[in-house]
């Protein structure tokens, strides 16, 4: 029976949506027999993130060593690839999230293994299985299939949140064993976001604003709308490079991949390098006062008129439906 390996990101004493995710899909993989699953965790792991794992994989091992107290990507790729080598993993997993993305092709190139990144669907049955994954700006969908084993990470909101009922785990704890001079990386400082952001690699909702906003201040427009549907602000590259936003805020290529469920962009004219950032939206509404404008290609909903007069009139609009209940 083939084993998929899911390693398990957490923040705090939360597990990170994107791993809840592929907990979700593993666990419904091995219900049908398939598939064993092992979730594994690096580091610190606290008693209630512990406990929780327990009711989502038959299996929880937790890799430890003083090395990974705090994230490099020498040390934890060192331990997952060693453990997934030592089970035999068919399939090893992770979220496509910075961490995810850092330090996974290392252990891809430790097992010998096809790479495959960004995944936002799988073919389980396929004969070998194939992922697929978004290129060009979402304009093409390659099907990736390599001879096992196999190094994956999934876009968030690419799986859904179904876990089935009734998983009892064996929680197991294994040294890492990490030699030595393997972590050369030092953790100097940590920033932490605003306390109740929600990531944008992981919102549902995200409104999004360009050059067309014309000063930072304007972002206050897209702020009052997250604020009342429960989104999260992000912003292009040439946005973030005028210093209007953080660096943190940008979506594109050389910034954050998203798959929100809702996509709002205002402003925002639909340079490629912010497609590939945002091309795998469920639904996009594009916000521009220039009828030819690329963003347009990519929406399910358009409005062509000038963002400071629609996004308060939609503010004001959703406040009202709100209030009425």
């Amino acid at each position: 029976m083939d084993t998929i390996v899911i390693f398990v990101e957490t923040k705090g004493d939360e597990i990170r949506k994107a791993s809840l995710e592929l907990l979700c899909e593993g666990a419904r993989l091995a219900a049908g027999g398939k598939f064993t699953l092992e979730a594994v965790c690096c580091g610190v792991l606290p008693e209630t993130v512990k406990q929780r794992l327990l009711t989502m994989a038959p299996k929880v091992v937790h890799l430890t060593d003083a090395c990974l107290a705090a994230y490099s990507p020498e040390g934890y790729a060192y331990a997952v690839a060693g453990y997934a080598k030592e089970v035999g993993a068919t399939i090893i997993m992770a979220g496509a999230t910075g961490i995810g993305r850092d330090f996974f092709p290392r252990v891809a190139v430790m097992l010998d293994a096809g790479m495959i990144s960004d995944a936002t669907q799988a073919n389980w049955d396929n004969d070998p299985m194939t992922f697929v994954r978004p290129q060009f700006g979402g304009k093409v969908f390659a099907e990736v299939s390599f001879r096992s084993p196999v190094v994956v990470t999934i876009r968030p909101n690419s799986f859904s949140l179904e876990m089935p009922e009734g998983i009892k785990g064996e929680y197991v704890e294994k040294p890492a064993a990490i030699p030595e001079g393997v972590v050369r990386t030092k953790l100097l400082r940590r920033a932490e976001a605003k306390e109740g952001t929600v990531d944008l690699t992981e919102a549902d909702l995200i409104v999004a604003g360009g050059r067309g906003l014309k000063a930072a201040e304007n972002f206050k427009l897209l702020e009052d709308l997250a604020a009342l549907i429960g989104a999260t602000v992000g912003a292009t590259r040439s946005v973030v490079d005028a210093k209007w936003r953080d660096q943190a805020d940008q979506i594109g290529k050389s910034g954050k991949t998203v798959s929100p469920k809702l996509y709002i962009g205002a402003g925002i004219s639909g340079a490629i390098h912010h497609i590939m950032g945002m091309d795998t939206s469920k639904v996009v509404v594009a916000i521009n006062r220039d009828a030819n404008a690329i963003i347009f290609n990519y929406a399910n909903y358009g409005i062509v008129g000038d963002l400071f007069d629609v996004l308060p009139a939609m503010t004001e609009e959703i406040r009202k439906r709100k209030e009425k209940g």
